[in-house]
């Protein structure tokens, strides 16, 4: 293929500059003025006087199981011009086991999108030694992380430091921590530790604490992190802040967020805000491939470099018109140059991802309350505790809530205040341990639509007060969909705006569904370890084991 005459962003020099690109297969040939010989099959390009070629965009830090599956994810992503992400192994750990590097292996088969994987190191409950260690040799690894639980580094936790160093000294990778707001002196700890990089700065001086750290910062637009302008204005006109440690990253964003948190609307916003063309461009192609040791393979348009490239309309317009992976055109004129056998994905997502949930028709009597002490929404996914009187009705915006294992084994009851106020009844098995979530007003109602949820299939089903009703199947090990990123984002765009009119005050309310579940934000949570608090490890509610119970596999 020629590119004939093209105009090119340049992101080693900073210069939009104009030149013949030649490719030969995957990669790129040559970038000059000389025009080469060419034969019959070349392919010649010549470009409408205002678009431009500029590298492939690298999505640093993804999470590709919210609702979505790995290879909508990576569809979405490659529409919009993301032609590599890096992303989180932690939910395919869930789901799959020792299976999941046979999935991310036939997935790289099956996607036009380029993925790369981190290997989650700090939770052994989900791998073995052994399953972490194949999972740092395979190829497709380039990282360990995010280190939700990097506390256990200040007390020397020997499991995390044993892998930890065979990160650094066995396999040559990075490790991503996980760091909100937390203290210069511990990111130091951290950095002296092996960490090389977080995701979560919340404004400026956060960033500069890693920048000063020897860290490098991405910079976050997500969902429920809508951060980037906010820290692009602090950084505005501060000469210690080196753009080129820094990167841009979604950070897993519910699927109405994806389009809007892509790597284009990023680059467009790091524009508007003042950031040079060039910088722009290199938060989200080169610099994270120089972070990750793939520049000689990414991020720039330069002879060897894979040709993953995007064609724009104009500099200042980076949603792409085109889209280059290795080689081919997958995306032109905005859209897919080859639509995917539906029908064979489907059939291979089912196959990998079937229900895992054993079916369990709680008792009533199996629901009820048995402690005073109840976890509040501070924010979408921040929590903390709240005591109430087990005796007295429901307050206006307080929840009955019941965590049942995914096993059918055991169950956790206890209040939530702070959702919302018109929820009858909500079962959900979309949730960060993917147990089956129950809340609402009526505890008989909550049966009723664990019971309902149970026929229809795994998923998010929703009584309001006032009997409005709403279902979202997650088919995927109750954790995700089969449709396409826009299809599930229009679902899930009624589902919080039906929260917010019946109560929700927060931003995301998956999220919150998501994260009471999660063992690595503060302050109270459930799981398989009861109702605790996080700092301590102190459960305040054991687990309740279930006996004499019907159950089932599904």
């Amino acid at each position: 293929m020629w590119f004939r005459q093209a105009s090119y962003l340049n992101v080693y020099t900073g210069e939009v500059e104009q030149a013949n690109i030649y490719l030969s297969g995957s990669r790129i040939a040559y970038v000059g003025a000389k025009e080469l010989p060419t034969s019959d099959q070349t392919q010649v390009i010549e470009l409408e006087k205002d678009h431009v070629v500029v590298p492939g965009y690298i999505e640093p830090h993804a999470h590709p199981c919210q609702m979505y599956n790995p290879y909508t994810w990576g569809e979405a992503l490659l529409q919009k011009g993301t032609v590599l992400s890096i992303n989180d192994n932690l939910s395919l750990l869930t789901f799959l086991g020792t299976e999941a590097l046979s999935f991310i292996e036939k997935l790289e088969e099956t996607s036009h999108h380029m993925f790369l994987w981190w290997c989650n190191i700090d939770r052994p409950d989900r791998a073995d030694p052994m399953t972490m260690d194949k999972w740092l040799q395979h190829n497709l690894v380039i990282q360990s992380g995010e280190l939700t639980e990097w506390p256990k580094l200040l007390v020397n936790d020997e499991v995390l430091v044993e892998q930890l160093y065979l990160t650094k000294a066995h396999h040559g990778m990075r490790a991503e921590g996980h760091l909100p707001g937390v203290s210069y002196e511990k990111i130091s700890t951290m950095a002296a530790a092996g960490i090389t990089a977080d995701h979560e700065a919340l404004h400026a001086e956060d960033v500069l604490r890693r920048l000063k750290a020897g860290l490098h910062a991405s910079l976050r637009y997500s969902s429920i992190r809508p951060d980037l302008p906010h820290l692009l204005k602090g950084m505005k006109g501060d000469s210690r802040f080196n753009m080129n440690r820094m990167m841009l990253t979604s950070d897993g964003p519910s699927p109405n967020y994806v389009e809007r948190t892509s790597c284009a609307s990023m680059i467009k916003i790091c524009m508007e805000t003042g950031i040079s063309v060039a910088d722009a461009y290199r938060l989200a192609t080169l610099n994270p491939a120089v972070y990750y040791g793939l520049d000689e393979d990414l991020g720039g348009i330069a002879p060897g470099r894979l040709a993953c490239l995007n064609v724009l309309t104009s500099i200042n317009e980076p949603d792409p018109l085109h889209v280059l992976q290795r080689g081919e055109w997958v995306v032109q004129n905005q859209r897919r140059v080859v639509e995917p056998d539906e029908a064979e994905i489907h059939t291979w997502l089912r196959s990998t991802f079937p229900p895992r949930r054993t079916i369990v028709n709680l008792r009533l009597d199996q629901m009820e309350t048995r402690t005073d002490i109840g976890i509040e929404l501070v924010n979408d996914v921040i929590t903390q505790s709240y005591h109430f009187d087990p005796r007295a009705e429901l307050e206006t915006d307080e929840n009955w809530m019941t965590l049942l294992d995914v096993n059918g084994s055991w169950v956790i009851n206890t209040r939530i205040k702070g959702l919302a106020c018109g929820i009858k009844a909500l079962a959900s098995t979309y949730n960060a341990s993917n147990d089956t979530l129950l809340l609402g007003r009526s505890l008989s109602a909550m049966r009723e639509a664990s019971q309902e949820l149970e026929l229809r299939g795994e998923g998010i089903l929703v009584y309001f007060v006032d009997g409005e009703q709403l279902y979202i199947p997650l088919p995927l090990s109750g954790a995700m969909s089969l449709e396409s990123v826009a299809s599930i984002g229009a679902s899930v765009d009624q589902f919080n705006e039906k929260m917010r009119v019946h109560g929700y005050r927060f931003g995301d309310p998956l999220y919150s569904l998501l994260f009471l579940t999660a063992s690595h934000l503060p302050y109270i949570r459930v799981s398989d370890k009861g109702l605790y608090l996080v700092k301590t490890g102190e459960v305040v509610l054991p687990a309740t084991p279930l006996v004499n119970t019907v159950r089932k596999v599904k």
